[in-house]
C-alpha cells in the first residue's frame, strides 16, 4: 500500500510524519510525503529516509494562487504515484489538496490540527468558516484533535465526514522528554551558561515568540513580578515569527530584552534540557489543536500554566498537573506564577501527577491508531452470498 502525506513543510515531517512514516514502512507499506522544503522560518532541510520525499510549493497562509498553484503539483504527483492513501495535515495543506482533488482519486483523508475559523472573529472568522467546510466537505474522511472542533466543524459542513481521534492529538516522543535523561550536574551545569543561580525558581515558555501563542501574556505576567522577586526567572524557548506580533507595545518589548530575569535562548532542538532546568511551564496560548509542548513538559515531570482554550484545556488537568486560567490577564497570569514559585510541595504534587500518567502522551498510540485508521478503511469489503 502506497500513501502519501501532504503537509505544509518538512517541519512537519521532522516533527511527527516521519515517525507516522517510519510505523507504515514497518508494515510493508510505502509512504511518501509531499511538502515545501523550506522549514516555516525559511531555513532548508533535508529527509531521512523514513519517507520518499516530494518538493510541493505549498504556501504560508490564505494564498489563492499559491494554492491554486500548489494544486496543480500535488494533481500531477498522484497521477504519478497512483497511491491508494492520501493523508494531508493542517489546514493549508487540507486547502490545497481539496483544490487538487478530482473524481476517481484514492481514498483521500484529512487531518485538521486546530481549526481555525472558530478561533477568530468577524469577517476573517466568516472567511475562513466558508473555506475550512469547503475543504472538509471535499475528504472522504476528516479527523480533528479535539470535541470543540468536531462541533464546529459539523456545524459548518453537516455533509462531512468528521471523526476524533481517541489518542491525545499525535502525542510526542516519550524516550527524549524524559526526566531522566538531563543527569542533575548537566542541569547544573546549563543553569551556570545561563546566568541562572541554583535557587531561582525558573519558568519557561515554549514555542514562537507570537501573541495567539500567549508570549505577550506570558511577558507582561513576568515583567510585574521582577522587581519584587529577583529570584524569578523566564527561560523562552523558540523562535519569533515575522507574520505574527509578539502582542507587546515597543515600550514591553524593550523592557524584556533589558531584564536581565528574562533570558531568551531561540529554536532548539533539544528542547528536553531547558524543561530540565525548569520548575513549571507559563503557556497561555489561545489558539491550539493539541499542544505538543505541553505534552512534553508533563511527561517531563514539569508543571504547566496553561489558558482555558481549546488543547489547553484538553491536556492540562487544573489542580491535578497544572493550572488552568479561567481568566486570561496579566494580573491572573502573576497570579499563578507566584501560587506557583512559593510553594515547592505544590510544584513536587503537580509534576508527580503528571509524571504517573505520562504514557498517555506516547507518540506511539498515535502512530498505531492512523494505521489501524488506514487498515479498516482499505480492508476488502465481506463477500455477500
Amino acid at each position: 500500500m502506497r500513501i502519501l502525506y501532504v503537509v505544509p513543510n518538512i517541519s512537519s515531517y521532522h516533527f511527527f510524519i516521519g515517525d507516522l512514516s517510519a510505523g507504515a514502512r514497518a508494515l510493508g507499506y510505502d509512504p511518501h510525503v509531499a511538502c515545501s522544503m523550506s522549514d516555516s522560518f525559511g531555513g532548508g532541510e533535508k529527509g531521512d529516509g523514513r519517507a520518499t520525499m516530494h518538493a510541493l510549493d505549498l504556501p504560508r497562509g490564505m494564498n489563492p494562487l499559491g494554492h491554486l498553484k500548489a494544486a496543480r503539483q500535488l494533481r500531477a504527483l498522484v497521477e504519478k504515484l497512483q497511491p491508494d492513501v492520501i493523508h494531508a495535515h493542517f489546514s493549508a495543506a487540507l486547502f490545497t489538496t481539496a483544490l487538487a482533488h478530482r473524481r476517481g482519486w484514492p481514498l483521500t483523508m484529512g487531518t485538521f490540527h486546530g481549526m481555525s475559523f472558530p478561533m477568530m472573529h468577524g469577517l476573517k472568522r466568516q472567511i475562513l468558516r466558508r473555506a475550512e467546510a469547503w475543504a472538509g466537505a471535499q475528504f472522504d474522511q476528516v479527523w480533528v484533535l479535539t470535541p470543540d472542533d468536531r462541533l464546529a466543524l459539523k456545524a459548518a459542513a453537516p455533509a462531512a465526514e468528521v471523526a476524533v481521534y481517541q489518542c491525545p492529538g499525535i502525542g510526542c516522543l516519550l524516550e527524549k522528554f524524559h526526566p531522566d535523561r538531563v543527569p542533575l550536574a548537566e542541569r547544573a551545569a546549563l543553569r551556570a551558561e545561563l546566568g541562572i543561580p541554583p535557587e531561582a525558581v525558573v519558568f519557561v515558555f515554549v514555542g514562537r515568540l507570537v501573541d495567539f501563542k500567549g508570549f505577550g501574556l506570558t511577558v507582561r505576567g513576568f515583567l510585574r513580578l521582577t522587581a519584587a522577586h529577583p529570584h524569578l526567572r523566564l527561560l523562552n524557548v523558540g523562535p519569533g515569527d515575522p507574520l505574527h506580533p509578539s502582542g507587546l507595545t515597543p515600550g514591553q518589548e524593550s523592557a524584556r530584552r533589558e531584564n536581565p530575569q528574562i533570558i531568551d535562548v531561540g529554536l532548539r532542538d533539544d528542547v528536553w534540557r531547558y524543561l530540565a532546568i525548569s520548575d513549571a511551564m507559563v503557556f497561555p496560548s489561545q489558539r491550539e489543536g493539541l499542544p505538543v509542548c505541553i505534552m512534553e513538559a508533563l511527561a517531563m515531570g514539569v508543571p504547566v500554566i496553561t489558558s482555558d482554550a481549546r488543547g489547553c484545556r484538553d491536556v492540562v488537568r487544573d489542580g491535578i498537573d497544572g493550572i488552568v486560567l479561567r481568566d486570561p490577564s496579566a494580573e491572573a497570569m502573576s497570579a499563578a506564577v507566584l501560587r506557583l514559585a512559593g510553594d515547592p510541595a505544590y510544584r513536587r504534587k503537580l509534576g508527580a501527577a503528571a509524571l504517573a500518567d505520562r504514557e498517555r502522551f506516547s507518540r506511539d498510540r498515535y502512530v498505531r491508531e492512523q494505521l489501524d485508521i488506514y487498515a479498516a478503511h482499505l480492508a476488502p469489503e465481506p463477500a455477500t452470498r
